[in-house]
């Protein structure tokens, strides 16, 4: 999984002369580089990331000397400045009318835009579950438009203007591109193609409207890494930014689709915006009301969608709706699209490896595109169409073949859509590979988004099949697609795979199990020092079916010669593979956590823990420590801090917290350091502790009720006082009402804060009724802890 975290500045010196030399870079490093390589010659390191098995960069501010240096390092794989990306739109060509405002008239219905209409999502069946997550980078989303349910917000850029949130939209761009994508069917101003999808406001783009290619590579991250599934990017620039495409590769291998403007420079720029432009981004242009595409949308090799992108209706900040034109206009078509088939249980891609073939979601949108009859490099794969979309979804999928044996295996499907009613019955047909006839196996009853499975038997050993999951409705059968497994052999049978150094002291290994006859075996590996009589063995795994297994073999001797074979047993037989040879890899110098010493520093702006450590690394080779502060049990790092480090031996302190106090108080967290050294070997330490544990619920230390009459009215003056131990005391209601009575007659909501408050206060009845009154106080802390009393009085008499 990707990190990002923020380094200290200030790391290297400039001379005088060269201060004026000096610019952003980002630095693309190959996967067994450190950032420290990169830092010691930067004069800042603004931010680092790890892309996996593709690498990693590191964003820094240095000389154009020192960038021209690290191009020629072999763990180098590019140097680019950091660009600086725009939002893409409103359309010049429509700039006039850009600035026009929609405002619904309050009480007539809510306004369909005519791409959702035209597009046939407003026809569609309200049915979606509201599972999938569209995410908007952009400037922002307004939190409070009466058409926008934003859940969640997050901010790589700083707000200019004095926002509530940190993700508030001080433009227009972003809040406008949410509508389109997700404005909430509430009869207010407009609806949005998919409404009951969660969204999520990513500001990466200024007040200006731009933002830095390292911001916008760092919100793709945070997106992949929380499982967002649905990315729009309004934004773009003629120049290639090589760690966009490294974030977007990211994001997409991870279960994410991008989706992005391809720019408004028309016919005669010839060419789609970056980072439209990279594979694993889908690149969208935009139509009028003709559906013909519009004169400013950008061609070129890569396009792949049209949608409606002229005289786009939507959301703007404030409670109010605006007019645009551009191809930024056209992306949430498609991603609202794309969310909807999401939420049907669609796959985002079903080969992200294969750009031409990818299935899944992307597959669907390219196949039941409308082709608009001109040239590819204007249109795509077409106008996006959102019922054939919708119909080509498989009703029923054709999972894998599992405990696959000599004679029987266990076919697996699940049920997405059924025709009628939330069940249906479903069944499997299998054949040989090479037959024509299909047996069946018995129907059963599926609900819509369960799993269902089925064994057959009587297969032939070492036998080529296939099968297929079948939907039985009253109309039709309808039918996944085919898949295939082949059986093993009727004996045990074990091949050992591979054997691979992990390290100094474990060896990775890898088996085949071959061939079962009826029972679940026992398989594993033996290993011994080359020259050894005597076998160990790993601890067995039971497996239902043919197939591949591994494990892990440690506590080694380093640069030791070993043979390890697979080894399978059961039902009175064991079966041996082939021996093969391997040494370990040299003992490195690790580097070694002396201290870790987490303790609670919260304060009543933030639940924080102060980290103190201590590491040592015997090569003198030191490279970076991270703290990481979690929920204990979870895997979201909640904040996170890295320093660099050089040398033999660290120490130092991290102050990490939790912004969001009302939540976090009280829970129990894990603050896990991870140091590294140059050499790539990293280790890791954990603590938990409660941080900020919360102060019981304030009391009630006063409350008493005298009976009096205010010009004649029945009226109760309330004495009292309230304490809350933690000091936190943030609201006190007081109410009086009839007994037995719905509403209150009468309430007042004096300010209490700190540690104790007194007051009086006069609560005034109905002039109609006089007898029995309650009068009811309740005090709340920071926390919204509550305790409540109540009295009665007879009021008026």
């Amino acid at each position: 999984m990707a990190s990002t975290s923020v380094a200290a500045t200030g790391l290297g010196a400039v001379d005088e002369d060269d201060a004026d030399d000096c610019h952003r870079y980002v630095v693309g490093t190959s996967p067994n580089a450190t950032t420290r390589s990169i830092s010691s010659d930067a004069v800042a390191v603004h931010r680092t990331f790890s892309f996996g098995s593709t690498g990693g960069a590191t964003v820094c501010t240095c000389t154009d000397g020192v960038a021209a240096e690290y191009e020629t390092r072999s763990d180098v794989r590019y140097v680019v400045p950091d660009h600086r990306r725009h939002a893409i739109g409103p359309a010049a060509v429509a700039s006039e009318r850009s600035s026009a405002t929609f405002e619904p008239v309050p009480g007539e219905d809510q306004v369909v835009p005519w791409g959702i209409e035209r597009l046939g999502v407003d026809s569609l069946p309200d049915d979606s579950s509201g599972d999938a997550t569209v995410a908007v980078l952009d400037t922002g989303i307004d939190p409070d438009h009466e058409s926008l349910a934003v859940d969640d917000g997050v901010s790589f850029v700083d707000c200019e203007d004095g926002c509530d949130d940190d993700w508030d939209d001080d433009g227009v761009h972003g809040t406008h591109i949410a509508g389109t994508a997700a404005a909430v069917d509430n009869d207010v101003g407009v609806v949005g193609v998919t409404p009951t999808a969660e969204l999520c406001a990513v500001r990466v783009l200024d007040g200006d409207g731009g933002g830095h290619d390292s911001e916008i590579a760092a919100a793709i991250e945070w997106c992949a890494d929380e499982g967002i599934d649905v990315l729009t990017l309004s934004l773009g620039g003629p120049e290639p930014g090589p760690i966009l495409e490294d974030a977007i590769e990211y994001a997409y291998g991870n279960g994410v689709l991008v989706f992005a403007a391809a720019g408004n420079a028309g016919p005669d720029g010839d060419t789609v915006d970056y980072p439209a432009a990279y594979d694993a981004c889908i690149a969208v242009g935009a139509t009028d009301l003709r559906d013909e595409v519009a004169d400013f949308s950008a061609r070129g090799e890569g396009l792949e969608l049209v949608a409606p992108g002229v005289d786009v209706v939507s959301t703007s900040p404030g409670d109010e709706y605006e007019t645009m034109d551009g191809t930024s206009m056209a992306v949430p078509h498609v991603a609202g699209l794309a969310a909807r088939l999401r939420d049907a249980g669609v796959p985002h891609a079903a080969d992200t490896d294969d750009a031409d073939d990818p299935g899944g979601v992307r597959g669907i949108l390219r196949e039941t595109a409308r082709d608009l009859d001109t040239d590819e490099h204007a249109q795509g794969y077409g106008l996006i169409d959102a019922a054939s979309a919708l119909d080509a979804v498989e009703a029923i999928v054709t999972e894998e073949a599992t405990a696959v044996r000599a004679s029987r295996a266990t076919l697996e499907g699940s049920l997405r859509t059924p025709a009628d009613g939330d069940s249906a019955a479903a069944f499997f047909e299998w054949r040989p590979a090479d037959g024509d006839g299909w047996s069946a196996t018995d129907p059963e009853t599926v609900s819509e988004g369960e799993s269902f499975a089925a064994t057959v038997d009587g297969l032939d050993p070492e036998t080529a099949y296939e099968f297929r999951a079948v939907l039985d409705s009253d109309e039709d059968e309808e039918t996944g697609a085919i898949a295939t497994f082949a059986t093993g052999a009727d004996e045990l049978a074990v091949e050992t795979g591979d054997v691979s150094a992990v390290d100094h002291e474990s060896l990775r290994c890898v088996g085949e199990l071959e061939g079962l006859a009826d029972e679940a075996v026992e398989v594993g590996f033996e290993w011994r020092e080359a020259g050894d009589d005597s076998w160990t063995a790993t601890d067995d795994a039971e497996r239902e079916g043919i197939g591949e297994f591994e494990d892990d073999v440690s506590g080694l001797e380093a640069e030791t010669a070993y043979e390890v074979r697979a080894v399978a047993a059961g039902d009175g037989e064991t079966a041996t593979g082939e021996a093969l040879s391997i040494e370990t890899d040299p003992e490195p110098g690790v580097p070694e956590i002396e201290r870790l010493e987490a303790s609670d520093d919260s304060s009543q702006q933030f639940v924080s823990a102060s980290v103190e450590w201590t590491v040592t690394d015997r090569d003198g080779d030191l490279a970076e420590l991270t703290s990481e502060l979690r929920y204990a049990d979870e895997t979201t790092v909640l904040h996170g801090v890295t320093s660099e480090l050089e040398d033999g031996e660290e120490s130092g302190s991290h102050a990490l917290r939790n912004t969001d106090r009302v939540e976090g108080a009280g829970e129990e967290y894990e603050v896990t350091i991870t140091a590294s050294d140059r050499e790539g070997n990293v280790v890791d330490a954990s603590e938990r502790l409660v941080l900020d544990e919360r102060s019981p619920a304030p009391s009630i230390d006063t409350f008493e009720v005298e009976q009096t009459e205010f010009l004649g009215t029945p009226s109760a003056v309330v004495e009292w006082g309230v304490s809350d131990e933690g000091g936190e005391l943030r609201e006190l209601e007081l109410e009086l009402r009839l007994v037995d009575g719905d509403d209150p007659l009468d309430d007042a909501s004096p300010m209490v804060r700190g540690e104790e408050a007194t007051g009086e206060r006069r609560l005034t009845g109905d002039d109609d009724e006089r007898g029995e009154y309650e009068v009811v106080i309740s005090v709340a802390d920071y926390f919204g802890q509550t305790t409540t009393e109540t009295e009665r009085v007879t009021l008026g008499e």
